[in-house]
């Protein structure tokens, strides 16, 4: 039996958590990215793990903001958390994100979790009656 990684060990926890959880490299590569996560990114999870943002056409005025935070984080190894919205052709959405390093044995950081939560129901108009 192989020994599970940090990355399996995500997977069995976050990958039906209905927030979007993703992990990246420092350099915005994807690592792991939930059920959520993929279905927001309309892609299967096997079609984006290795893969650059900008490979994928993603959009660079969200990806390279967050990219630069992704960064930050592996290079401090200090969480951070941001507010940020995202349009597509569908709908503009905001998100609450935090940005977690995840840690080798060997303590360095091996990858930057990303979980955001769409917080987009808070600041709607509110309707009027």
């Amino acid at each position: 039996m192989r020994e599970s990684t940090p990355l399996d060990v995500l997977n069995d926890v976050l990958i039906d958590v209905p927030d979007l959880v993703f992990a990246y490299t420092s350099d915005g590569r994807y690592l792991f990215l939930n059920q959520a996560a993929a279905e927001f990114l309309h892609a299967r999870p096997i079609d984006l793990i290795g893969r650059h943002w900008s490979d994928l056409g993603y959009s660079a005025e969200v990806m390279e903001p967050l990219c630069g935070r992704i960064a930050a984080v592996a290079s401090t190894g200090e969480a951070e958390h941001h507010r940020f919205t995202a349009t597509s052709r569908r709908a503009s959405r905001t998100f609450d994100m935090s940005l977690t390093p995840l840690w080798s044995d060997e303590g360095n950081v091996l990858a930057v979790l990303a979980i955001a939560h769409d917080i987009s129901e808070f600041f709607r108009p509110a309707s009027l009656s």
